[in-house]
């Protein structure tokens, strides 16, 4: 984990609290209409895409960990490197998902997380 270190350590932390923060919606600390565009309209509806998120960013973890060298897999660098490159567009999508959110909350804290975790992964995605 020498090379980028520092990107790769902050990425981690930022999917860690990502998680944190789905759990934190999935039992009913934050209200789940702050989140997916404020567009959920049911507790079922919240349940499903909560869980798909938490096992996104668990993927995206697992992504940098293989990258960082502190997972041995058998996985082609190629392959880690194109799931970055893939990160890196969704999370540039996301960010302009982000800034048309129907709440605040999206609006002005998930635009800047999803702008810099994008940043971030175009990053690892160059590196060699």
């Amino acid at each position: 984990m020498t090379k980028n270190r520092g990107v790769k350590a902050v990425i981690l932390i930022l999917f860690i609290l990502i998680v944190i923060f789905h759990f934190l919606v999935i039992f009913g600390i934050v209200p789940f209409q702050n989140v997916w565009g404020g567009r959920l309209k049911t507790q079922e509806e919240m349940l499903k895409f909560e869980a798909f998120s938490i096992v996104l960013n668990l993927i995206f973890i697992a992504v940098v960990l293989v990258k960082s060298g502190f997972w041995k897999v058998k996985i082609s660098p190629k392959i880690i490197s194109l799931l970055l490159w893939i990160m890196t567009i969704l999370f540039a999508l996301n960010t302009i998902g982000n800034l048309f959110a129907v709440n605040n909350l999206e609006k002005y804290i998930a635009t800047p997380i999803t702008f810099i975790l994008s940043f971030l992964c175009f990053i690892l995605a160059r590196e060699k």
